[in-house]
């Protein structure tokens, strides 16, 4: 609907609250279709219809005594009276249009399922590798051979199928769940401790186990051995693997300065403007000029959306440059406290997910110009680490 009154011209009409049911009457009685139905604070009514509509409607409220206030005015037609006299305007809306239609030969969007361990980025980068991604001509799109590309070229999938509906990619995947390809097994390797603590298990897969459950242990220990007794064979190497689960103990440190600087920004300045259509890039504005030394570029990705529709493979990219300026802060106590237990917290998130916390205990220090966190953490984690043997003849 947004996109008809888009091409027929549009306008948002708003009438008082004694007259709202009255003309919500001519509305059903004149048979006026109209939609973003508002009520104002004041109790009236706002609602937008085409611009056919807008002069039925006008006509029928005028001969009823029913006063309408226009409160906006769009689309194509009203865009065309604007800038009638600009004639690069309708030169641009004519080639946008013919690209569009041109695009329907084109993917616009890749939609996945069936990824659990895998992302969405990680699935469209491992088609991107095979030669298909958005952008891609449709009709020089051999689904089949396709498939075939990308079960041969990844490790991570093990199945997948490729729909084309329209201008829109199906795919749908089946993760590879067995066990990771065999390592080199000619260049043999021990499991040593990156920690020191405590032994709570071990899962060997290949190697001489060297401890055992309980036994404490320093970093650089060694866990696994690569060297094995084949019993008749004499002594052999392997490349040893394993997981070994330890009880550590970590400390995370925190300070902050009551005295400090900080960034003041000022005016954001546009640096660059790059239009990007079906995966390719278009540099259509660049600033010239040097930039101070204080100053953040920040890049921000538009996508266009348009009726209704916000996954379009049709944006731009904005580079900016905010300089600052650095001025000096003073912050009391309380203000450095908080935000040193912020920062802890930002570093105990940052954790691989692999550590499981047993506990944690802060200690606050506070100096002459600083206060200091001292997080002392107590986790299981695996502490194995493979490190090659060097073998000389």
């Amino acid at each position: 609907m947004m996109g008809l009154f888009f091409f027929c011209g549009y306008e948002t009409l708003s009438c008082s609250a004694q007259c709202r049911t009255e003309l919500l009457n001519i509305c059903l009685r004149e048979q006026i279709t109209y939609r973003n139905f508002t009520v104002l604070e004041d109790g009236g009514i706002s609602l937008t219809v085409s611009m056919y509509a807008a002069k039925k409607l006008s006509a029928a409220c005028a001969s009823a005594g029913i006063s309408l206030h226009r409160e906006q005015q769009g689309g194509l037609p009203y865009l065309a009276i604007r800038y009638r006299k600009r004639a690069g305007i309708f030169a641009g809306t004519l080639i946008a249009i013919f690209l569009l239609l041109l695009s329907e030969r084109y993917v616009w969007d890749i939609r996945i399922s069936g990824n659990e361990s895998m992302t969405h980025e990680e699935v469209v980068a491992e088609l991107n590798a095979c030669g298909f991604g958005i952008g891609s001509y449709i009709p020089d799109v051999e689904t089949v051979v396709l498939e075939n590309r990308v079960l041969i070229a990844s490790d991570r999938i093990s199945w997948i199928a490729i729909e084309l509906d329209g201008t829109v990619a199906q795919v749908q995947i089946i993760e590879n769940t067995s066990a990771p390809p065999e390592e080199d097994l000619s260049r043999p390797a021990n499991l040593i401790a990156t920690a020191d603590g405590q032994i709570e298990s071990v899962a060997l897969f290949r190697g001489n186990c060297m401890v055992s459950v309980g036994q404490a242990v320093k970093k650089g220990d060694l866990l696994v051995s690569g060297l094995y007794d084949t019993a008749n064979g004499g002594y052999r190497y392997t490349r040893a693997a394993g997981e070994v689960l330890a009880r550590t103990e970590r400390t995370v440190c925190v300070e902050i300065p009551f005295a400090d600087t900080q960034k003041v920004y000022e005016e954001e300045k546009c640096r660059e403007i790059v239009l990007n259509f079906f995966g390719f890039s278009i540099k259509i504005f660049k600033s010239t000029g040097n930039l101070p030394l204080e100053c953040d570029i920040i890049e921000k990705n538009e996508i266009l959306e348009l009726f209704g529709v916000s996954d379009l493979p049709i944006g731009w990219t904005v580079t900016t440059a905010k300089c600052y300026r650095t001025e000096p802060i003073t912050r009391t106590r309380e203000e450095a406290l908080t935000l040193a237990y912020e920062e802890l917290e930002q570093k105990l998130a940052a954790l691989s997910t692999d550590v499981q916390l047993l506990s944690k205990v802060i200690t606050t220090e506070w100096n002459d110009g600083s206060v200091r966190l001292v997080c002392t953490l107590r986790c299981i984690e695996n502490i194995a680490e493979q490190s090659e043997i060097e073998l000389t003849d």
